[in-house]
């Protein structure tokens, strides 16, 4: 059981941008043949209501690189150490993005760069291995997060496409006073309730990759996210709860003393049904971001700080649970502690 606790590193910046473009689920309701009681029937119980997503050709690295860029307005650049990208949509599938991210920020030669394949749960994951890279020496990283979930969400796809928005983050890690405290877990054997089947070397890109099969959830193609939502529904009820207890005690905190819980915003309905079991109130669980801008995988948490959370982020000391789960499947979970960071509100992404 993989926890872990940290010393003397803090989070001093989490900057986020998101896709030019906005997309309302009446926009694209003839697309899923979704009538007015349908879209009312999903704004309430779901949280559908907007999304943003990229133009075409617009890449989660460039909007990770617009998030960099703001917070390089405050901070030297000449200081990290180490740039990590956590996505699902790399530029390439090869050579490692992070690497090209590098020479596109100006940061220096000398700094380790490298890739995470990791959605809901990257965030998490990302903070992890940033803070073990300090942990062992660095001084300074630079953790990107985000994904162009557009790009395997088939404009058809009911079950899916009108979840997804994109998004990229960045956070900067650095030695400082403050802490933290992780727990992860992960269980390949639902890897076939979140996945993009064709494309990789499993399933090799073939000549029907992209041709659009109808079923009983939506229609989508063989290069397109698939999700059994009550597969996932169920994982995450049956595991959210629990992980937090096990944070609780290994952290030995009470839930009281935590002033925001920041989860993954996989949809509305899951955050409410988590919320109920831990009884918090909205207050400490912002539940918002998915029905604005859409369900960011990576980067739904880090958006959530800077679009509902900025200014007591940027002006508080704060005590703060982030969770992720999904994707693997995988799920984790840190306590950090939060102090007067740069924490701007959301950007849109600039051409």
């Amino acid at each position: 059981m993989a926890k872990l606790h940290f010393e003397n590193i803090c989070i001093k910046a989490v900057a986020t941008t998101v896709g030019d473009k906005k997309i309302t689920i009446e926009d694209e309701a003839h697309n899923f043949g979704y009538d007015e009681k349908m879209i009312k029937r999903l704004k309430k119980r779901m949280g559908f209501n907007s999304r943003y997503v990229v133009s075409t050709k617009v890449c989660t690295s460039d909007l990770c690189i617009q998030s960099a860029e703001k917070i390089f307005e405050k901070f030297d650049k000449e200081r990290v150490d180490a740039l990590l990208f956590v996505t699902q949509t790399p530029d390439y599938k090869a050579p490692s993005t992070a690497i090209v991210m590098q020479d596109r920020l100006g940061l220096s030669k000398d700094i380790i760069a490298y890739d995470i394949n990791l959605g809901c749960s990257g965030f998490i994951n990302g903070l992890l291995n940033a803070y073990s890279l300090i942990n062992s020496g660095l001084n300074s990283v630079l953790l990107c997060v985000g994904d162009v979930a557009s790009s395997f969400s088939y404009y058809k796809d009911k079950n899916l496409t009108p979840l997804m928005g994109d998004a990229g983050s960045a956070i900067l890690i650095e030695k400082g006073s403050g802490g933290g405290d992780f727990v992860l877990h992960s269980d390949g054997s639902g890897y076939k309730n979140l996945i993009i089947p064709e494309g990789g070397c499993r399933n090799p890109f073939n000549e029907n990759s992209l041709k659009a099969e109808d079923f009983e959830d939506g229609t989508r193609r063989g290069v397109d996210m698939y999700m059994n939502g009550g597969e996932i529904f169920n994982f995450t009820l049956k595991v959210v709860p629990n992980m937090f207890e096990e944070l609780f005690n290994f952290a030995n905190i009470s839930k009281e003393t935590i002033d925001y819980f920041v989860l993954h915003q996989a949809n509305k309905y899951i955050l409410q049904n988590i919320a109920k079991k831990l009884e918090l109130s909205s207050d400490k669980l912002p539940m918002d971001t998915m029905t604005i801008y859409g369900n960011q995988n990576s980067a739904s948490i880090p958006a959530t700080v800077n679009g509902f959370l900025s200014d007591e982020f940027s002006t508080k000391k704060l005590k703060v649970l982030f969770a992720g789960f999904g994707i693997g499947l995988s799920w984790g979970a840190c306590l950090v502690e939060i102090d007067n960071i740069f924490a701007p509100e959301i950007q849109i992404y600039k051409h």
